[in-house]
């Protein structure tokens, strides 16, 4: 299951992992009927909202010792999760068969953490002010206004937005690594 590529899971409350899963499998059971972008967008919101609906976050024990409370899962929450596993099943792995992965590659969303959110905000085609600074505090329609930004940014980049996550995580990666360490 792709959901073994996202570090995310750690986040949400116990029992989440198999809940998600479940959703999973039957979101990935219906790819087959999605034949425009439409179509995959009902799909990821519809996903998305069940999401935020029936997952919750893990308390956690802040660096200031506070304990942050068990809270429901955001928008940005769940579809990073949607789409980190749908570019896992569907991009990288061409399922649930090649033809159904190639029709469906061009309305996969770019998944969106919070360095290539940060990096978005500097964007030369930002239309609108990106204010949350974690996936967290991602609601659906700061959401959308982002992925509008990932398309405008992988268009001018001849790429699909789902390549577009890769590319910007290597060179957000790149940059860090050149950065020299303060000591």
């Amino acid at each position: 299951m792709a959901l073994g590529f996202t570090a995310m899971i750690r986040i949400f409350s116990e029992g989440s992992k198999s809940k998600i899963e479940t959703q999973l499998e039957e979101f990935f059971s219906k790819l087959a009927e999605i034949g425009t972008r439409y179509d995959y967008e009902v799909c990821h919101r519809s996903f998305c909202l069940w999401f935020t609906r029936e997952i919750w976050t893990a308390e956690k024990t802040l660096k200031n010792d506070k304990l942050q409370k068990s809270q429901p899962s955001s928008y940005g929450q769940a579809a990073k999760v949607l789409d980190i596993a749908i570019k896992v099943y569907v991009y990288y792995c061409a399922q649930p068969a090649a033809e159904i992965a190639e029709r469906i590659v061009p309305f996969l969303n770019g998944a969106v953490d919070t360095a290539i959110m940060k990096s978005l905000k500097k964007s030369k085609y930002a239309t609108a002010k990106i204010r949350a600074t974690t996936i967290k505090e991602v609601d659906e329609t700061l959401y959308k206004a982002i992925q509008a930004l990932v398309h405008t940014e992988s268009r001018a980049l001849k790429m699909h937005p789902v390549q577009y996550d890769d590319m910007m995580w290597r060179a957000l990666n790149r940059q860090r690594n050149e950065q020299p360490e303060h000591k």
